[in-house]
């Protein structure tokens, strides 16, 4: 028996040999032939079998195939098919030709990358080409203009300063309004750190990353995208892909360097000492007042503010790789003085990316960022310490030296010449940023991935006022970080069954977790203005130290299906547990569920139709969430109250909710996708998103001892349509000329708020003294009393009351919503040219329907103080009888009340803008030929910001403002911010 059980066993074992000696396991990566980028989920399988499996997120595949397979099929919608013979090799590396008459990039999504072809997700891609060879301070300003649906607006044109982002409407009243920055898989730290400052309150994320490093920014728009992300998905996604280098590729040298100079596109008006001194004795003169004897000097302050800004950016990388590693190194120097005086930013930043292939099924590699900014700040834009702010209320006959030279205090309107000269204002970060992972191929279409990350900023700032502007002197320094690790861990599955099933699953585990701190320190009564240092001064003022931690783990999965590339499917859900909510709500589920349905696959559509050769109908609906709601809002916490009875004391100052939540957005989105005629590409997205559960602060009775508390108690939806045209108008061997345009509309609704009522009986929040949120309204509507005129007969100034007739002395009650901060529609139009070897670009941005309030007229066009210069179009008063003037007799009884907030400081804030325009040239390789090391060369010209078009009676020197940077409540409002620049750039391009 034993004998026969034995030689049973031996027969089984040599047929099982047999049969594996009959198989063998055929390895390799799938590239696009165009930009050796990796094609996820291209079909490959045995010619003439039955064996078939797809490639991963990174291109490669691993298939079981028999012995005496000759040749490999390779599939990939978008690319043409290719047959590849195997030969001996058990490797097998492709490179796919695009198909002129398909859609054939590739777009990252949400850990991974899809077909553009076959992903129903909605999503708009940013690459390099788009904005190579650019002054690029941070990355946010790519967005700007060139992805359908998403609103960037620069704050100011100070260096430093944080853009305001929204992805296809504002979603949020008082949770963090931006979106989530993700670089290689590692979710970015977002806050505000610093002193409230010129430029930028709190931390620009991406402010420390070099736009040189970097291959694409993908924004995630809809649910069938964004829910991947779960609970912090809802303002959209922004994914940050790096370059990487290319396996069995020589090394690749870049080195780039340009130069230039800037200005700002305008400033507002003002007047000379002169024509403010026959103004005031004018003026004086009209209301029978003696006028003082005004001193005879003279100063042009904002002259004396503004310089030629110089940039200066140096960067180099290489990239390469054999058949087992690929790398990219790059190191990028820039330094750059504004336009303004103090506003200065040095950056020196690294980049390593590094992959390995330990074997035909282990890979591990490293994505690691560097990077210092240095920067030399000016105060902020709404204090009389920012330079053309004060320059613009200096009276300008004010001198900033005394008869020796020496700089004066000239008083509440800052010296900002001596501040400057005498004093510092600095920031300096350091950031450390990066991700580790390694990936192990468990069986043909099945891969763990592992991934560990870290995002690590330090911050630390310094100031000091000398005595003369401050008795003894002032200082301070404040330090500040946010430490973060996290790890990803990953399970990504494809397979195609028969010959039209294509499978795909991702499953994943990630935990997160973050520690902040900050000190601020300062002090005053220095013996000498030669003793910069803190610790030198006699009277400290401050002495304060912040630490709050959070974590978040998270469980996510997604899969997706594909019958006959025709019919496509895909869902996804993600269950995230945070530290920042209540105890009875730290769990939520996101979801997202899509389908799609290329029709163009279908045997009833023409194939040779010269009118449409791609179409694809896709609908989402899902679920995202917002968590930027602070650290510990849900607990009951207690204050420092000073001191009782010569003890210290603490006080309860905010009320426990155990119930605070994240706010939720559900979306729908409906969407087409086409080519046409063989040379323009579409998309046409339609979105209805409703949030629920907003954030707001709840007033509280009086007699429970707190003013307010944070609960989810509000609604809000946005409408609107993305629109996204790309289209080659020509294309010859001398000569191509391609268009790319994108509009993004939404309407803004809110739609419930807390208790509390306007006149009209609407709840309103308050964003400001002219904005608020209202219901029926957009989030960000101006409420104000509208402005009519001059009244020609009488020359007095005029306004309306609510009931829309006119009078001379309005009153709050008249105030009504008067238009709103965020546009109708926005977007971008760019023209690329090439002629043998030169190359242009023209990049237009626009926006439309938007108001901003330039509140700084307020003081400008103020008549009745002599406290402050004016703006010269005070000079257009009312003189005779019928004269159609700008401002009121001067004896006027509303010459008081001329400058009141109205929608007379409100603009329309609508613009098309020239953003870029870029000239270049290719050295011709014959000449690069006698070289022998220089393989490409390029000299380039840049313009940027060369001309606006605005409202014929638009008076600001920029509509592109939000003094409040990254705010949800309060956006277009400027109080003296400072316009864009106008620069014009040189450089070169070399390759070796």
């Amino acid at each position: 028996m034993k004998r026969k059980l034995l030689a049973f066993l031996l027969l089984g074992l040599f047929a099982i040999t047999s049969a594996m000696a009959q198989n063998k396991t055929i390895t390799g990566r799938v590239v696009g032939a165009d930009d050796g980028l990796p094609l996820p989920g291209v079909s490959v399988r045995v010619k003439g079998g039955t064996a078939g499996t797809s490639t991963g997120a990174d291109g490669n595949y691993s298939l079981t195939a028999p012995s005496n397979a000759s040749a490999l099929t390779f599939t990939y919608i978008g690319f043409v098919t290719q047959e590849v013979s195997i030969g001996s090799s058990n490797r097998v590396d492709v490179r796919l030709a695009t198909d002129a008459k398909q859609l054939s990039e590739v777009v990252v999504v949400g850990y991974g990358a899809q077909s553009r072809a076959l992903s129903t997700q909605a999503v708009s891609t940013v690459t390099a080409e788009s904005f190579k060879n650019q002054v690029i301070q941070s990355p946010q300003q790519v967005l700007q203009g060139q992805a359908a649906g998403v609103n960037m607006v620069n704050s100011s044109g100070l260096l430093g300063a944080a853009s305001s982002i929204t992805v296809r409407g504002g979603s949020s009243l008082s949770a963090g309004g931006q979106p989530l920055y993700v670089v290689d898989g590692v979710p970015l730290n977002t806050g505000d750190y610093t002193q409230a400052q010129g430029g930028s309150s709190g931390l620009n994320p991406l402010l420390n990353i070099n736009a040189n490093d970097i291959e694409s920014m993908t924004v995630l728009k809809d649910a069938a995208a964004v829910s991947i992300y779960g609970s912090r998905g809802s303002n959209g996604v922004v994914l940050i892909k790096t370059k990487s280098g290319a396996n069995n590729t020589a090394t690749k040298i870049n080195v780039d360097y340009f130069t230039g100079t800037s200005k700002p596109t305008d400033i507002l008006k003002y007047m000379t000492a002169d024509q403010w001194r026959n103004f005031r004795k004018e003026y004086l003169t009209a209301n029978g007042t003696a006028v003082p004897a005004y001193p005879t000097t003279s100063f042009d302050w904002a002259d004396a503010v503004i310089r030629t800004g110089i940039v200066n950016n140096f960067n180099a990388n290489a990239s390469g790789g054999d058949d087992k590693t690929k790398y990219f190194v790059g190191g990028t120097f820039s330094d750059e003085s504004g336009y303004t005086i103090g506003n200065d930013l040095e950056r020196l930043s690294g980049r390593f990316n590094f992959q390995h292939n330990v074997s035909n099924k282990l890979r591990f590699g490293l994505n690691y960022n560097i990077a210092r900014v240095n920067s030399d700040r000016v105060g902020a834009e709404n204090s009389t310490y920012a330079p053309l702010t004060a320059a613009y209320l200096q009276l300008p006959y004010v001198m900033p030296y005394d008869a020796a030279g020496n700089f004066v205090n000239t008083g509440f309107v800052q010296n900002v010449l001596g501040l400057e000269a005498t004093g510092f204002n600095k920031l300096n970060s350091n950031r450390n940023t990066g991700n580790a992972f390694a990936e192990l191929d468990i069986t043909s279409g099945l891969t763990f991935k592992t991934d560990w990350g870290i995002d690590n900023v330090l911050f630390d700032e310094k100031y000091r006022e000398v005595d003369v502007f401050t008795p003894g002197g002032y200082g301070y320094i404040s330090r500040s970080g946010d430490n973060k690790w996290l790890t990803q861990n990953t399970l990504n599955y494809n397979k195609i069954f028969g010959q039209k099933h294509s499978v795909s699953a991702l499953a994943g585990y990630s935990f997160e977790t973050a520690k902040a701190t900050s000190g601020l320190f300062e002090g005053q009564g220095f013996a000498s203005d030669d003793l910069p240092n803190l610790a030198s001064a006699s009277t400290p003022l401050t002495a304060s130290e912040t630490v709050a931690e959070w974590a978040l783990e998270s469980q996510f999965a997604r899969l997706g299906y594909t019958y006959n590339d025709k019919y496509l499917f895909e869902g996804t859900v993600r269950r995230d547990g945070s530290s920042r909510f209540g105890q009875n709500k730290k769990y939520g589920v996101f979801y997202a569920a899509s389908a799609g349905w290329i029709l163009s696959n279908e045997s009833f559509f023409n194939k040779d139709s010269k009118i449409a050769q791609f179409l694809k109908l896709t609908a989402s609906y899902g679920t995202a969430g917002n968590d930027q709601i602070g650290y510990f809002n849900y607990l009951g916490t207690f204050a420092a109250g000073g001191a009782y009875n010569d003890a210290s004391a603490s006080a309860p100052n905010r009320v426990a909710n155990p119930n605070l939540s994240w706010e939720e957005t559900a979306q729908l989105d409906l969407g087409v996708t086409t080519r046409l005629f063989n040379a323009i590409d579409l998309q046409v997205n339609y979105y209805n998103k409703l949030t629920t559960g907003l954030l707001a602060g709840v007033p509280y009775p009086y007699t429970t001892g707190f003013a307010s508390a944070t609960q989810n108690v509000g609604e809000m939806r946005n409408r609107g349509v993305d629109l996204t045209i790309g289209s080659e108008n020509v294309k010859t061997t001398n000569f191509s000329w391609s268009t790319s345009f994108n509009v993004g509309f939404n309407k803004n609704t809110v739609l419930s708020l807390p208790e509390n009522k306007d006149p009209e009986g609407r709840n309103f929040l308050s964003g400001s003294t002219a904005q608020r949120a209202i219901v029926g309204e957009s989030r960000n509507s101006f409420y104000l009393i509208r402005y009519k005129g001059i009244n020609p007969a009488t020359g007095d100034a005029e306004w309306l009351k609510k009931d829309g007739t006119a009078t001379t002395a309005p009153t709050a009650a008249d105030r009504v919503v008067v238009g709103h901060a965020n546009p109708d529609f926005q977007g971008g139009f760019t023209n690329n040219f090439r002629y043998k070897a030169f190359d242009l670009s023209a990049f237009f941005n626009f926006a439309y329907g938007g108001k901003v309030l330039i509140d700084g007229l307020r003081f400008t066009e103020n008549f009745a103080t002599g406290s402050y210069n004016k703006s010269t179009d005070l000079l257009d008063y009312w003189k005779t009888a019928g004269q159609e003037a700008f401002a009121p007799r001067l004896n006027s009884p509303t010459r008081t009340t001329f400058n009141q907030l109205s929608t007379s400081q409100l603009q329309d804030g609508s613009y098309a803008r020239l953003k870029a325009v870029t000239l270049g040239y290719n050295l011709p390789a014959s000449l690069l030929a006698k070289s022998k090391v220089i393989k490409s060369a390029r000299i380039y010209g840049l313009g940027q910001n060369l001309f606006i078009i605005t409202a014929k009676d638009f008076r600001g020197p920029d509509p592109e403002v939000s003094a409040n940077g990254a705010s949800n409540l309060v956006m277009g409002e400027s109080f003296f911010a400072a316009p864009q620049s106008k620069s014009f750039t040189f450089g070169v391009n070399l390759g070796f």
